[in-house]
């Protein structure tokens, strides 16, 4: 039992190495300036809860806002300062305490940090040097980030700007071994959260109840936001890939489509299940049920070192192909009108990380640490039902290993999840 993920966190050392990747990638003589981001405003007078830009926590382990991070390296040496906000005992009063400077040596392994007010008197030397080249995250659509890169390019046209943003994708793309770590436990915390959630599966339940009941399971264990919005779509529902809002509820006979996940130390977790309102699967249901099955079973036995995206997206492709037509819903050697795609709607697996969807290089070849989701979903308006089974992989030497092997992932270990599997007459 899950008491308080909070306390988990990833060792410092595992920023000073992420940092040290990133600095060896970058010219013999560069200035790396990284920033947390800014709350994002909700309404005049509160803001949306903060969640530091994922780079930057990959590179500090700090989620305080509008904190910053200074890498400077030449022939000779590195110097790396963090920046975050100064106490502020009436601001504090009001938004709640600020992380310390002790706190912040600690979990980033910085011994460098000061309070912001500082630092534009420290970058003032290196950005008059218009030779000096500077290293930012180019993609980013607003906040301090962006605002620094527009203010040292108006002033310094002719600066060499270096995108940090595909060296993080391509080092965020394999984890260490204590990421791996964080991720396994949200995965327990997703399962502990499904196993809670599915004790209120019955006829007639809303979705708003599962969708309360998983997140509330998840926020007594210390996850107070999910890796992403929740997903509970009961009945038709399911037809819409991201159905958010839960308005609707599971009639006897239909199915509910669960696609949730917590996170632990910023690593994210993400797993679909789909539940039988009344207890027990259809002949119908399991029948789709067996196929998008088959379907994760092509996958788990596809990825390996070497395999790429589009490789697995395709063999899947088949093995989905083959199964509608088995099943009579597509005709055997159809012709193009009758293309598989209407039934199989999106791609099966993404990268996974400090991100749901992580920053990866699609064209690059799977290697041992990468961590992946298995999510085929096979949808047949035509018999009002549709649904998606997601794991989640870790890419080994020899193949994959399942990190969501302990959740419950057949159709008779789905029912036996159930409330109504305590009623007989429902079962």
């Amino acid at each position: 039992m899950i008491s308080d993920v909070r306390d988990s966190f990833l060792p410092s050392s595992f920023f000073l190495n992420n940092r040290s990747r990133l600095l060896e990638r970058l010219p013999e003589i560069a200035l790396a300036v990284v920033f947390a981001g800014k709350a994002v405003s909700m309404s005049e007078d509160s803001e949306y809860r903060f969640f530091a830009n994922r780079n930057f926590y990959y590179l500090t382990g700090i989620e305080q806002e509008e904190s910053v991070l200074v890498m400077y390296k030449n022939k000779n040496s590195v110097r790396t300062v963090l920046f975050v906000q100064p106490e502020d005992e009436l601001k504090e009063r009001w938004n709640g305490k600020r992380i310390r400077m002790a706190v912040a040596r600690d979990r980033s392994g910085i011994r460098d940090v000061y309070y912001l007010p500082a630092m534009d008197d420290f970058l003032q030397p290196f950005l008059s040097d218009d030779a000096l080249p500077v290293a930012l995250e180019e993609n980013l659509k607003h906040g301090p980030g962006k605002a620094f890169e527009k203010a040292i390019l108006s002033l310094h046209k002719e600066r060499e700007i270096i995108s940090i943003g595909p060296v993080l994708a391509r080092l965020r793309m394999v984890k260490e071994a204590c990421e791996v770590d964080m991720i396994r436990k949200a995965i327990a915390l997703t399962d502990e959260a499904i196993r809670e959630m599915a004790a209120f599966i019955r006829p007639d339940v809303t979705e708003l109840t599962l969708y309360s009941s998983f997140d509330f399971a998840l926020a007594r264990r210390g996850c107070l936001v999910p890796a992403f919005p929740s997903i509970i779509a009961a009945g038709k529902n399911a037809l819409y890939l991201h159905h958010m809002n839960p308005t609707g509820k599971a009639m006897a006979g239909e199915l509910i489509q669960i696609d949730v996940g917590g996170r632990v130390a910023g690593l994210c977790a993400d797993i679909s299940r789909v539940f039988p309102a009344g207890g027990s699967f259809s002949e119908r249901q399991k029948t789709l049920y067996a196929a998008v099955r088959a379907c994760q079973n092509t996958a788990f036995s596809v990825i390996r070192p070497g395999c790429y995206l589009a490789d697995l997206n395709n063999e899947v492709r088949n093995t989905a192909k083959e199964t509608l037509e088995s099943m009579g819903v597509l005709p055997v050697d159809q012709p193009a009108e009758a293309d598989v795609t209407s039934y199989y709607w999106h791609n099966v697996s993404h990268h996974m990380g400090h991100d749901v969807h992580d920053l990866c290089i699609r064209e690059a070849a799977f290697e041992p640490g990468m961590v992946l989701t298995v999510e085929p979903g096979i949808y047949i308006p035509e018999w009002g039902i549709g649904f998606r089974i997601e794991d989640m992989v870790l890419v080994t030497e020899g193949g994959c290993e399942i990190l969501s092997q302990s959740i419950p992932r057949e159709w008779n270990e789905i029912c036996d999840l159930t409330a109504c599997q305590e009623e007989e007459s429902r079962c």
